[in-house]
């Protein structure tokens, strides 16, 4: 039963890390935005996002990667559909 509530507290602390990083990068982002082509930041991040893939995944994971993010293309909603929105 101990073992069941450490490894939910450190999911709960992932889960807040992965938010901290995420509002960085997006409060980042719409710096950028402000100056640049929202398509000039999307492509820089996207670049970004797929070297750190292909540096921290096996060959497989990182097509496994690439396809999910392919699967995932219905799913995906512009800003504005939801709560957050570009500034």
């Amino acid at each position: 039963m101990l073992s069941i509530q450490k490894d939910l507290q450190i999911m709960k602390n992932k889960d807040k890390e992965l938010q901290d990083i995420y509002n960085k990068v997006f409060s980042e982002t719409i710096k950028h935005i402000k100056n640049h082509e929202p398509q000039m930041v999307a492509g820089t991040l996207m670049a970004i996002a797929i070297r750190l893939y292909k540096t921290s995944l096996s060959d497989d994971g990182f097509s496994q990667m690439l396809q999910t993010i392919l699967d995932s293309e219905e799913d995906i909603r512009p800003y504005g559909d939801d709560k957050e929105t570009l500034h």
